[in-house]
This record gives structure tokens, C-alpha cells and sequence, in this order.
């Protein structure tokens, strides 16, 4: 079983990459997203970086955050992301970067945002990608540029829509046919219900796969401590976890279990300076 164990693990990983197409994919990131379900694209937290960069334009004081996801307990699957969001008088600038995989294969995303809220009601979000991917070394890098952009808009105090998409231009991965890096749209919404209970749900289309339909719940036990629940329907999925607050600390742990590869846990550390 040794002797095969690498071997599996490339094979393993090589599906999984092929599912997403092999790169270029954007993965949204922080433990609070993924016990959601990833239904975060309403959500305004630092990970917004990654999910809507429109929900920046919401954060009041400057926030740095780090995340880490053991996808399927395999470390060859590894996902590491960090984001710093620091709002002016102007806007809020952010700054994100992202590694997943291992030597065989990676993949990386630095991203630089600026977002942008115009009243109360509605704010829009840019950010320019550099990705980076390495398949083996006969098989070399493949650089892109690429955007992403969204929007959100609180209709009520109680109801935020928001709406994002991801390489609206479709950056050529290779030239070897016509490889290029995916185009995904999300649309979604979080409605508080009451002080304690917030539901969201999105839609996630990548323009070459199913749609991913996708729900979650956050329940405030208490002003310290939140419960999380999530579904997803591509891949079927569930997930749960909570959020600790310390002071200007949050730490947010999660798993979410995939009905034939098994759990994958998350953590992520928010520090609000």
C-alpha cells in the first residue's frame, strides 16, 4: 500500500483538478463561508476579498484574516488563503492571496481589490487576479491576468443581495486546445430573520458545469459564540461549524462532508485592528 499511496494521491489529485478544470478556478475562502455552505456571496466579512468584493465596501475598520482547508484530510489538497482589507475615506482597498495544491501541482491567486459603497443601499466591488498554475516540470506554468467584479445591495436592513463573476474575459490558460480558465457567476441573498438567525442562499454557475444550488444558516447562541449549517447540491455536500469571538479576535472553524470523498475541515483566524 506504500508503494501505490503516491500514486493514488496523483491520480486522486489529477481528478479533482480535472473536475475544475485544471486551473484557474476561484475557490471561495474563510471557515464561516465553507459552514454556510459557500452561500457567502451576500456576506461582508475580510473574506469578501474572495467571495464579493463589494461587501469590503462595508467593513468599518481595517481586518486581517488567515484560513486553511485540509480538503478531504489529503495535505496534497491543501488550500491556503490570507486577506487584508483596510477601508478609506474613498473606499476600501484589499489585498488576498491564495495557494492550493502541493509539488506536483499548484495553483496561486494574488488579488488586489477596491471596493466602493454609494449610499447605504448599494455597493461595487473590483478586483485585477494574477494566477499562477504548475503541473510537473515537464509540463511547466501557466500565468494569467484576470478581474472579477461584483455588487451588493442592502434592499432592506434585514435583506442584502448580492451578485458576482469571475473571468468575465475568459483568460487563455494554454494554447494546447484552446485551454481557458472558467467563467463562474453567483447570485445570491442573506436575510436576517431575526437578531439571532441569518439564512442565505446563491447560485453558483461556472458557464461548464451544473449550476451549484447552495444554502445556509448561522444561529447566535450567544453574542460569542455562532452555530453554522450549510448544503450544496455540485458536489452533494453538507456542512457545518461556529464562530468565536474574543475580543477583536474571530475564529471560525467548520468541516463539510462530501457523500463519496469524505470530511474536509476548515479554520479560519479574523483579527480587526
Amino acid at each position: 500500500m506504500s508503494k501505490n499511496y503516491p500514486v493514488f494521491i496523483t491520480a486522486l489529485f489529477l481528478l479533482f483538478a480535472l473536475s475544475v478544470m485544471a486551473g484557474g478556478e476561484n475557490r471561495p475562502s474563510g471557515a464561516r463561508s465553507a459552514a454556510m455552505g459557500t452561500s457567502s456571496v451576500a456576506l461582508t466579512d475580510v473574506w469578501s476579498a474572495f467571495n464579493n468584493q463589494a461587501g469590503l465596501a462595508r467593513l468599518t475598520d481595517a481586518t486581517a484574516g488567515i484560513y486553511y482547508e485540509n480538503k478531504f484530510l489529503l495535505k496534497e489538497l491543501g488550500y491556503k488563503a490570507g486577506a487584508f482589507a483596510l477601508p478609506l475615506n474613498q473606499g476600501t482597498l484589499g489585498l488576498s492571496f491564495s495557494h492550493f495544491g502541493y509539488d506536483a501541482y499548484n495553483e496561486s491567486k494574488i488579488g488586489l481589490a477596491f471596493a466602493k459603497a454609494f449610499g447605504k443601499y448599494i455597493a461595487f466591488g473590483l478586483q485585477l487576479d494574477y494566477n499562477m498554475a504548475r503541473l510537473a516540470e515537464s509540463y511547466g506554468n501557466r500565468n494569467f491576468i484576470t478581474f472579477e467584479a461584483g455588487v451588493l445591495a442592502n434592499i432592506t436592513p434585514e435583506l442584502a443581495i448580492g451578485a458576482h463573476i469571475y473571468n468575465p474575459v475568459r483568460a487563455k490558460l494554454s494554447e494546447f486546445n484552446d485551454e481557458r480558465a472558467p467563467v463562474i457567476f453567483r447570485l445570491g441573498a442573506a436575510y436576517e430573520i431575526s437578531k439571532k438567525f441569518l439564512l442565505t442562499a446563491e447560485t453558483e454557475k461556472n458557464i461548464d458545469h451544473t449550476a451549484n444550488i447552495k444554502a445556509g444558516i448561522e444561529y447566535k447562541l450567544i453574542p460569542q459564540l455562532h452555530l453554522r449549517g450549510g448544503v450544496s447540491t455540485n458536489p452533494s455536500s453538507n456542512s457545518f461549524g461556529v464562530g468565536i469571538f474574543a475580543g477583536d479576535f474571530i475564529i471560525d472553524i467548520s468541516a463539510s462532508y462530501h457523500y463519496l470523498l469524505g470530511f474536509s475541515p476548515q479554520a479560519s483566524l479574523n483579527y480587526k485592528f
